[in-house]
């Protein structure tokens, strides 16, 4: 599915983000996001951004310090050139997961040629026969534009929850071990 526009705002009534999405094809995707569900996801996406970022981009230090300014640099520039002028268009010709927004329990996220993301979003809930599931593809724009509204989405929520790189989990196999690790106790 080709994304035309995307949305996504915090509905105080149900306590999540209400994540729209429409394709040129006249679709119109809608996803909860809770905020279990964006603590635990975009952490990840922004650290995988920030590396997919750097990739594209010779002349990158690999101790990070360029990586992150880098990363910011590229997002400002896309959102510079985004259209959050124009209205969401809210008139879909068809809705093909329902009408009901798909409560996302499961997120599958795969790194695509030219730096991509597939995000699979699925919802498997409790005492209901068929799992709910979709699957779309951001190129850089809209991903960084997608970044940028769920930011907005947080302010409103005032979860607590912000998406700076300070909260991107580490790389197991570049975090020192020995770091946090309490120094031997002896008896003598």
């Amino acid at each position: 599915m080709t994304i035309h526009q995307l949305q996504a705002s915090y509905v105080l009534e149900h306590d999540r983000i209400l994540v729209r999405m429409n394709t040129l094809a006249g679709e119109e995707l809608r996803l909860w996001l809770t905020r279990r569900m964006v603590r635990n996801l975009f952490p990840h996406m922004l650290k995988i951004t920030t590396d997919l970022v750097a990739d594209q981009s010779p002349g990158v230090s690999h101790d990070g310090v360029d990586r992150d300014a880098l990363t910011r640099l590229k997002k400002q520039e896309l959102l510079q050139n985004a259209d959050f002028s124009t209205p969401f268009n809210g008139q879909a010709a068809s809705l093909p997961i329902g009408d009901a927004p798909l409560l996302a329990t499961r997120v599958n996220i795969t790194v695509c040629d030219g730096g991509a993301l597939r995000i699979g979003f699925e919802e498997d809930s409790a005492g209901t026969a068929a799992k709910r599931h979709f699957e779309v593809t951001l190129g850089q724009d809209l991903l960084h534009g997608f970044m940028h509204l769920l930011e907005a989405a947080l302010q409103q929520a005032d979860w607590g929850i912000t998406l700076d790189r300070t909260d991107a989990p580490e790389d197991p196999l570049l975090t020192d071990v020995f770091a946090n690790a309490k120094p031997p106790q002896y008896l003598n």
